[in-house]
């Protein structure tokens, strides 16, 4: 029946398997029954063994898939977090560098603004002493071209009023004299300032130019006439108060 039947192998060999002393033609036929078993034997085994393998090594497959899967890239995705908060030092930089800067402006605005205010202040300083200076150089004019024969002392005492000792020492003993001159030729003078300026100044003094217009009479000359004059007058100031130093006519 072996031989007839291929299929039924199987039957046959755990039947002479387990049969306990057959005949030697049953010898035979289990001797040749055992060479086709082991190739049969030998395919269950590997499948039995694959199978194992199998069930084996997914578990070890997937715990190491699993691992890369699904921590390392949430790590991964969770490294870029830092870096957007990067930009903040920049900006809180950026804002401490406005500061400053603004800072720094500020007090560079400042500093100009006092620098102005100080130049201001001296150039006001300045224009109230050359404003003096003129006004003193005015008077003194005045003063010098107004002058009546009978005034002719007072008139002169007001005058030298305006005037320093220097100035003062150059009528020293020709006053008197002078006062006699003006009465005896009858002089009549009135003076009117038309125009002054300022021209420099130096060591506490400023010099001016007047221009004044006189009208003069005297005996010989009842009507009045017109004359006009540049003066050159040098103030200074003594003690606060601005006297003339010096009076020049110029032509």
């Amino acid at each position: 029946m072996t031989d007839e039947n291929p299929q039924a192998g199987q039957r046959v060999r755990r039947r002479a398997s387990r049969s306990a002393g057959p005949t030697g033609a049953d010898t035979d036929a289990a001797s040749t029954v055992v060479p086709d078993s082991k190739p049969i034997e030998k395919p269950v085994e590997e499948t039995v063994a694959r199978l194992t393998l199998r069930k084996d090594a997914p578990p070890k497959v997937e715990a190491a898939a699993s691992v890369p899967a699904q921590v390392y890239p949430t790590l991964q995705e969770q490294t870029p977090v830092p870096v957007t908060i990067v930009p903040a030092p920049r900006s809180s930089r950026k804002l401490v560098s406005g500061i400053v800067l603004a800072s720094i402006a500020a007090l560079a605005f400042a500093a100009v603004s006092a620098m102005l205010l100080v130049d201001r202040n001296n150039a006001s300083n300045a224009d109230e002493e050359r404003a003096g200076y003129v006004a003193g150089a005015r008077t003194t004019a005045l003063n010098l071209t107004t002058l009546h024969s009978d005034t002719a002392a007072a008139d002169l005492d007001k005058f030298l009023a305006g005037t320093t000792k220097e100035f003062q020492s150059q009528l020293d003993g020709r006053k008197d004299s002078f006062i006699s001159v003006l009465g005896q030729v009858g002089v009549q003078t009135d003076g009117e300032i038309l125009e002054a300026g300022f021209e420099k100044s130096d060591s506490g003094c400023g010099t001016s130019l007047v221009a004044v217009k006189a009208m003069q009479k005297n005996k010989d000359q009842p009507e009045p006439e017109e004359r006009n004059y540049r003066l050159r007058i040098t103030m200074c100031d003594t003690d606060g108060q601005l006297l003339a130093s010096n009076v020049e006519f110029v032509p």
